[in-house]
């Protein structure tokens, strides 16, 4: 397999050289960056955006000392929103099928490694089974779950990710967890400190499994001892999913609390985030009574809308911002932390951040696409769907307009035809990014749900290949 070609352009991003109150990395040290991405959990489950269930003072605390984005958006489910953040590019680009990547797509890793950066992820890779392949996406290091082990590692007395479970080291060993968040977080901060004594700048991927599903308790439990069964999948119980969300919360303290004791807090560009929305089976109360569901796997606002908080020691000035963010503009943004280009022959579908965190007007972010399609392959996907969503409104490939900020679950759509003609101006961008074919590898005939995705270039295959597949690629 040829990687496609790589050229590093001389010089800082635009944004890195420019503006006011960040140095351009060239001229100093370097920022490490750290992405903390928690698994399945939306804004409603957090105090710092209204959420009243659970105890998240970590994270709300960093609300506090960071920016805190208030209109971030993912894709619905996992897979697909590991390939927006990692390739900068919405999902009718490149998306193949769920638990896939090609692994000669450019991504945020090549990119950092071509920077001088030191690069390891670590956690939930979930995205090819081939032990080889993080390596060659740009990777240094990886202490990783489902890479080649998936269902095989899961029993009556194991799980694949929290209790008993097997992770992948660099693809060369393997290690056994007694908690699986608690190996990781070993691992990661073992790491950090060998790059801080080799003076090397870096960027950890910390891909937290933490809330997903088995909801099962944790060490902080009194059924972990009590109940040796409870750790496992066959005890799994939507009441520890409040266990869940203070441990994922724990971590991300300790994490922060790690970086400040070492010193590195303030040089380190630290940001939390979510992959998707909040399981269906979780019902959350909010801070003005109401009791909101979750919305993974549904194509709605409950489906796609995330936290977002940066910080970067004293370099940020604390706020709320309202303006759209999505997972495609952190390959730009690193690379402006980083002070590199992104080569001019990367398509890119995001704008850097960097400029808003130095205290500049962000960059202006138009819309933002909702392609999803996931492709499992032993099902096609009834909730399949493709839009574009603005401050206000989201417009469906099948005409449905709905104002997400009145009807967020999409319960009551106004169709195009019957539109004013003043909401047909307002949703015109939208209409024509959905309808927009240049990208697409399938939708020569427009798009419809479960349509074949990008052409699979690796031979590896997914944990879900064991079953005929829906498509052929």
């Amino acid at each position: 397999m040829v990687r496609k070609s790589f050229r590093l352009l001389a010089g800082a991003g635009t944004a890195a050289a420019s503006v006011a109150g960040c140095s351009s990395p060239q001229a100093e040290q370097k920022p490490n960056i750290v992405f903390f991405f928690a698994d399945d959990i939306g804004v409603e489950c957090f105090g710092c955006y209204g959420g009243a269930e659970y105890q998240t003072p970590n994270i709300d605390a960093l609300a506090s000392e960071g920016i805190q984005y208030m209109n971030m958006n993912a894709q619905p489910l996992s897979s697909p929103s590991r390939v927006q953040l990692l390739t900068g590019q919405y999902n009718d680009r490149n998306y193949s099928a769920f638990g896939y990547i090609n692994d000669d797509e450019h991504n945020f890793a090549e990119l950092a490694h071509s920077a001088g950066y030191n690069t390891a992820i670590v956690g939930k890779w979930q995205l090819g089974r081939d032990r080889k392949m993080i390596s060659r996406m740009g990777f240094d290091e990886s202490y990783c779950s489902q890479v080649e082990l998936y269902r095989e590692t899961r029993s009556a007395t194991q799980t694949d990710r929290y209790a008993n479970s097997i992770w992948d080291i660099n693809g060369k060993s393997y290690d056994f967890a007694l908690y699986g968040p608690d190996s990781m977080q070993d691992f990661a901060f073992d790491y950090i400190d060998r790059q801080t004594a080799a003076g090397q700048p870096f960027l950890l991927y910390y891909t937290e499994p933490l809330v997903h599903t088995p909801h099962v308790t944790t060490p902080d439990c009194e059924e972990w001892d009590l109940d040796y069964g409870s750790r496992f999948t066959a005890a799994q119980d939507t009441s520890n999913f409040r266990a869940m969300v203070a441990y994922m919360d724990k971590q991300v303290g300790e994490m922060v609390g790690y970086l400040k004791d070492k010193g590195l807090w303030d040089n380190t560009i630290f940001i939390f985030c979510s992959d998707n929305g909040t399981s269906t089976r979780i019902v959350s109360r909010q801070q003005d009574g109401r009791r909101e569901r979750g919305g993974k796997g549904e194509a709605n606002y409950f489906g796609t809308h995330v936290p977002l908080i940066i910080c970067w020691g004293d370099k940020v000035q604390p706020r709320q911002v309202e303006h759209l963010v999505d997972l495609t503009d952190f390959l730009p943004t690193f690379a402006d932390a980083m002070g590199v280009k992104v080569p001019e022959d990367w398509t890119l579908d995001g704008v850097s951040l960097y400029p808003e965190i130095c205290g500049e007007e962000p960059s202006e972010k138009p819309l933002v696409l909702i392609h999803f399609n996931p492709l499992w392959p032993t099902t096609p996907s009834p909730k399949a769907s493709r839009y574009a969503m603005n401050d206000t409104y989201a417009y469906f490939w099948d005409g449905r307009i709905y104002n997400y900020r009145e009807d967020p679950r999409f319960t009551s759509p106004i169709m195009y035809d019957d539109a004013s003609d003043e909401l047909k101006s307002a949703v015109a961008a939208l209409k024509a990014r959905v309808e927009d074919r240049s990208a697409g590898y399938a939708y020569g005939t427009g798009f419809y749900p479960d349509a074949p995705g990008a052409p699979r270039r690796g031979d590896y295959k997914t944990f879900y290949d064991w079953a005929p597949p829906q498509n052929p690629f």
